[in-house]
């Protein structure tokens, strides 16, 4: 979609297919569930919500949530937030039920709750979905004067939020799962104070299984995990520790980056600290490092005590059908050269100090005032996530990569395409091998136009690395 701006929101036969194909790569690998959003709308719900969408959505709807069950997977679904994301149309028609957030409907009033109820109603009763992911401050909070004096922190109040949904799904459809996010509910570096933690236990009773996604580390440091794992009512579940964000204007080969290494490792870390959920985040399986994750993630999931090396070999034996053990051997070393090439630059030190977003000026969340760092990212966009066109290279630039960075990037990418050259026609394995080329060359070529841009020709060849532009 290289012209369109995201969320994009078109559903016909070709995405019906493609997340078709991604439910046959997840439940061959042990996925138990798929959990999607935008299935009726992107962002805003209309105030005839029972007719939000047309017999032909409905159609590619109830396409994908049967190819789903007859994988034996269940479908979680994020019809909306909380009060919030989805709600500005009506809002818009019904002014009284706005804050002094302009996206975010009065938690003090009934109507806006009977919106929010309607929609929940609406999904559940008309399709044969499994549970509701929630979500409550995407969009931020009311911080009115009558909303702070009942739920002073915003932990207060997105708890409640959440608990009150919850417990409506619950009395009215008892049998669907329910999985709630704490994305947004603090400042990243923060975390929760021991207030915000009983909060967080209290809404653990409405719910099936909490959420800390990390997309700038857990809200709970790790260290932490076991101690407040063992105080929930309910799982506890992060999002596999890293991953891409698939890039929605970019072809989808047009990178390579395989996360299984850290993936492997925060999945292990995890569970060992009692955390039984994974919200995993999927990627096109026509892009190799997106299908090797998916893959490889479910079957360690699958069988937690497999080593991490094993599951790999594993993953490209299933994918790749290597025609001798050497080839294979040799595929997998390139998945955990790919990985380590580009993560091994990063210097994490500057990128916390390039991400400083914020102060904190409330001394008993930080005694010395002073800036608070934004975690390096779990969630890793390759572009902007809006544009209305193809976006840059984000992930090839500061604070990820600086100029040495990329010189060694390219240089590793370069071997890696070499040595897959060798091997190319030592494996039965449809197309992939192809594509893992295209992605290499996609990334060297973004790697040499940002080089040509910032000048940094002379720098490179200063240093002796002998590229050439």
């Amino acid at each position: 979609m290289p012209f369109d701006n995201w969320p994009y929101g078109v559903l016909d036969d070709h995405t019906v297919a493609g997340i078709t194909e991604a439910l046959d790569r997840q439940s061959e690998s042990g996925y138990t569930a798929i959990d999607l959003a935008g299935l009726w709308t992107t962002y805003g719900w209309p105030v005839d919500i029972e007719n939000a969408v047309d017999k032909d959505r409905q159609r590619h709807i109830g396409q994908i949530v049967k190819a789903a069950h007859d994988r034996k997977m269940k479908v979680i679904c994020f019809p909306s937030g909380i009060l919030n994301w989805g709600f500005d149309e009506i809002i818009k028609l019904h002014p009284a039920l706005q804050t002094d957030n302009k996206h975010e409907m009065n938690p003090l009033s009934d109507e806006a709750w009977e919106w929010q109820y309607r929609v929940c109603d609406y999904v559940a009763n008309n399709y044969e979905i499994d549970g509701f992911h929630l979500e409550a401050a995407d969009q931020g909070r009311c911080k009115t004067q009558e909303c702070l004096a009942k739920w002073p922190t915003d932990v207060a109040y997105y708890s409640y939020v959440t608990s009150k949904l919850a417990n409506y799904i619950r009395k009215h459809h008892p049998s669907l799962s329910i999985v709630a996010t704490v994305q947004s509910f603090t400042t990243w570096g923060v975390g929760f104070s021991q207030e915000d933690k009983a909060q967080l236990v209290e809404l653990s009773k409405s719910i099936d299984c909490l959420f800390d996604q990390g997309h700038r580390s857990t809200y709970i440091p790790k260290e932490q995990w076991p101690d407040f794992i063992q105080s929930l009512h309910c799982s506890y579940g992060t999002s596999g520790g890293i991953w891409v964000y698939p890039p929605q204007r970019w072809d989808r080969t047009s990178w390579f980056l395989p996360y299984t290494q850290g993936t492997g490792k925060h999945l292990k870390d995890l569970f060992a600290a009692g955390g039984r959920g994974i919200m995993f985040y999927q990627g096109p399986v026509a892009n190799p490092g997106a299908e090797v994750n998916i893959v490889f993630g479910g079957r360690l999931m699958a069988d937690i005590e497999k080593n991490c090396e094993d599951a790999l070999y594993e993953t490209i034996e299933f994918l790749y059908h290597p025609k001798t053990s050497a080839a294979h051997h040799q595929l997998v070393e390139v998945f955990q050269r790919a990985e380590n090439i580009y993560f091994d630059q990063w210097d994490i030190a500057k990128i916390e100090e390039r991400s400083v977003l914020w102060t904190v000026p409330d001394a008993s969340k930080d005694s010395s005032g002073s800036s608070v760092k934004t975690p390096p990212p779990g969630e890793l966009h390759l572009e902007d996530i809006f544009g209305a066109s193809p976006g840059a290279s984000l992930y090839l630039m500061e604070p990820y990569l600086d100029t040495t960075g990329r010189m060694h990037y390219k240089q590793g990418l370069i071997g890696i395409y070499k040595d897959v050259v060798k091997i190319e026609n030592e494996f039965n394995d449809g197309g992939r091998i192809g594509r893992i080329k295209k992605g290499i060359e996609t990334a060297v070529r973004d790697i040499n136009n940002i080089a040509m841009s910032r000048n940094e020709r002379q720098i490179w060849n200063d240093q002796r690395v002998g590229l050439q532009f």
